[in-house]
């Protein structure tokens, strides 16, 4: 590790910054969460944290190269508000055994993709994370770790691999190894961790040794509770006399530790002082971004004899600053791992009669007990699941009761949320090995808001992942959320991937009487409702969607990629909902009340789209990727057709070029025409190291034609920025 030292008054500086803005009024939702890194036997592995689910994950370059697209899709959260910030930047924790990376959000175009800049050529592998809301990509280090031959002392022995081994014995295998090189190293909480993974597997010829190691391993680590639990869970599951009988002499000598010698204790204190280490890393960035817009339209119908009317608009849409800090400061030592987090975002806005804002999308402080099991996390923060909807200042906690056990408790108030009184709720959640079950409380303006019981499920083997989440709201009686997605690999060179969900959009909850109402507080409509008929209109103000898609990889040539999807979406219709009451004082005679008035809305029918997608690397030169996307969809209400080219490529070891061009034509069943074409181009040069500048600029012209009347309009849009990596 590159260890960055910094002086006490910055720390402290950066703990005022995370004060200062904690109650910042607006949130932006910032899509990268977290990075985080953890070492394996061959390789590391970088979890790159998201704030929302996602899924049919599909990247390229294959196997090895210095930059790393992984397209993707992004999946509804059941939040009203949802939107994710584009070209957003977050820099890797810096190891010595891998290179330095960056991941860059390009979103707003028409496949959502992650930009993986290593700062020299890898090799790796990806896949989704257990939690369907990561990415977990394994870095081949240059050196494998220590292995260790033939029979060292109070250390376990790995059984070698018959010819015939599963997957997973191999798998299993790997991780007893890494768990015994932990142990001759001295690093009980790595031991820990191995043998802990090796038995969330299915059962394998190493589960039984790892069950015993697990408890050898936490008493090395001084977790002698835990270590007694795992000798007394051994003692249930297995009868072999011989092996009772070792692991009950392990019991009965629990805690007796031999005595060292001075010089192996002065050894065992400069480790520990050589393993505690403070990491201070995070961006400074500012981008101005510039629009003009300007509209025809012409009336190519005459009325009563007049001549066609033309008109013209003109005006500019957008000038504004957007100025972005996102800073980490983390304390790691043999028994504590803890941080302080700060992302915030000020928006300049210079048009006349527009205000500014702050959006503060993370700034908390946590920490992890290595040897107890526990973690607690204070501030504003970013949902993990289990219930929670969103973004939300206050706090979560969890402690390991066991290897397979965890329990969870989460409080706070929901932050995204910027008009009227935010949600307050308050849950709790059991983590079982691959399964968590969770029961949430949630109130607004003294009513309650939402009730639910909920479970997320995870299956994870090397080639076969699957992900469901069940959210089920008892207050409505209702289904929120049902979920599954799920990855199948046969071959490397193949990738299946499929995605089923039904959810209530946004999510089932009292508040949502007030979509379309007069009022922004539930408070208001007491005055003259029942609690039962304002839930009543939340509920009829609550839409449903469904949607299914199965896509697959294939590789075709070392440097040809080709997938597609297939997927059918469905949004169900919307009754008319809210009241109208008699007022003398209104012309017409009736006005409406505080609930307002909302139409009904019809469904739109089952939507099929299908995608394929061409990928090509290395085409120009060793460093470049070019997308080939094509869509067809088709709806009782509209037929699309869309193609979307994108390339992205370094014209020198300094220059960075991406340009992109989409072509997109829609016709509606009432005969009206629109078509759409926005090239864009974005460049970007290093200056050095930790800065850089960019600039990107682009044309939208559209077309619009409804038998009646024509629209031509052209939008013009430029930014110009810098960041700076610290």
């Amino acid at each position: 590790m590159i260890i960055k030292k910094i002086p006490h008054k910055k720390r402290v500086f950066l703990f005022i910054l995370v004060i200062e803005w904690f109650y910042s009024p607006c949130v932006i939702a910032a899509p990268l969460e977290d990075i985080t890194l953890s070492a394996e036997s061959n390789r590391v592995v970088a979890t790159i944290r998201l704030s929302s689910p996602v899924a049919n994950v599909r990247y390229s370059p294959a196997k090895n190269g210095a930059t790393l697209d992984i397209l993707l899709d992004k999946l509804p959260s059941g939040l009203a508000t949802d939107d994710w910030r584009d070209n957003e930047v977050l820099n890797s924790p810096q190891s010595s055994q891998i290179p330095s990376f960056s991941v860059k959000t390009n979103l707003k175009q028409l496949q959502p993709k992650l930009i993986i800049q290593f700062s020299r050529e890898a090799e790796y592998t990806v896949q989704m994370g257990r939690d369907g809301r990561s990415i977990v990509i394994g870095i081949k280090i240059d050196q494998v770790l220590p292995k260790f031959e033939g029979k060292l002392p109070f250390l376990p022995e790995v059984k070698p691999l018959s010819a015939t081994a599963s997957d997973i014995n191999k798998q299993a295998a790997i991780l007893m190894l890494k768990g015994r090189n932990a142990l001759a190293a001295s690093d009980g909480f790595a031991a820990i961790d191995a043998f802990n993974k090796l038995l969330l597997l299915p059962p394998n010829d190493y589960t039984q040794d790892g069950q015993e190691w697990v408890g050898v391993a936490r008493e090395r680590a001084d977790q002698l509770d835990k270590a007694k639990l795992e000798f007394e869970l051994y003692l249930k599951l297995y009868t072999e006399p011989e092996d009772v009988q070792r692991v009950k002499l392990r019991l009965a000598t629990l805690g007796r530790k031999p005595v060292a010698s001075p010089s192996a204790t002065a050894e065992a204190a400069t480790t520990r002082k050589k393993s505690s280490q403070t990491l201070t890393y995070g961006s400074f960035s500012m981008h101005y971004y510039h629009g003009a817009s300007k509209i025809d339209t012409v009336d190519t119908a005459s009325q009563f004899g007049n001549p066609l009317s033309q008109s013209t608009f003109s005006a500019v849409d957008q000038s504004a600053l957007l100025t972005t800090v996102i800073a980490t400061e983390r304390f790691i030592s043999e028994k504590y791992d803890s941080r302080i987090v700060f992302q915030d975002t000020g928006y300049s806005n210079f048009l006349p009669g527009q205000t500014s804002r702050n959006s503060l999308g993370a700034a908390y402080f946590e920490l992890k007990n290595r040897v107890s099991d526990y973690s607690v996390r204070l501030g504003r923060q970013s949902s993990s699941g289990a219930g929670v909807l969103g973004r939300f200042d206050g706090a979560a906690a969890g402690f390991g009761m066991t290897s397979s056990l965890r329990v969870n408790a989460v409080a706070g108030q929901l932050s995204d949320f910027t008009i009227g009184s935010k949600p307050v709720f308050y849950g709790a959640s059991l983590d079982m090995g691959p399964v968590t079950i969770y029961a949430i409380n949630q109130t607004i303006d003294g009513l309650l808001d939402r009730r639910a019981i909920g479970s997320e499920m995870r299956y994870f083997e090397p080639n076969k992942t699957a992900f469901a989440v069940l959210d089920y709201d008892t207050i409505f009686s209702a289904l929120n959320v049902a979920m599954l997605q799920g990855t199948y690999i046969p071959t490397p060179e193949r990738t299946y991937n499929l995605y089923i969900d039904h959810r209530r959009t946004p999510y089932l909850s009292t508040r949502n009487a007030l979509n379309g109402a007069l009022t922004t507080s539930l408070t208001d409509l007491l005055q003259f409702m029942s609690e039962e008929d304002i839930r009543a209109l939340g509920a009829a103000r609550t839409g449903t969607s469904n949607m299914a898609s199965l896509g697959v990889t294939q590789q075709v040539s070392a440097n040809w990629q080709m997938g597609g999807d297939v997927r059918l979406s469905r949004y169900e219709a919307m009754p008319t909902s809210g009241l109208w009451t008699s007022d003398p004082n209104v012309p017409s005679g009736i006005s409406p009340t505080l609930t307002g008035l909302m139409p009904e809305s019809s469904g739109t029918g089952n939507e099929w789209a299908i995608s394929p997608q061409f990928i090509r690397n290395n085409w120009f030169s060793s460093r470049d990727v070019t997308v080939f996307s094509l869509s067809f969809i088709s709806s009782p209400l509209y037929k699309a057709q869309s193609f979307y080219v994108y390339g992205r490529g370094n014209l020198t070891d300094k220059w960075t070029l991406d340009a992109s061009l989409q072509l997109y034509r829609q016709n509606y069943g009432t005969g009206t025409l629109m078509t759409r074409i926005m090239p864009t181009l974005r460049t970007e040069y290093q200056i050095r190291q930790s800065l850089s500048l960019d600039m990107d600029m682009g044309i939208e012209t559209t077309h619009s034609d409804t038998g009646t009347q024509t629209t031509d309009g052209k939008r013009q849009f430029f930014s110009l920025g810098f960041r700076w990596d610290f």
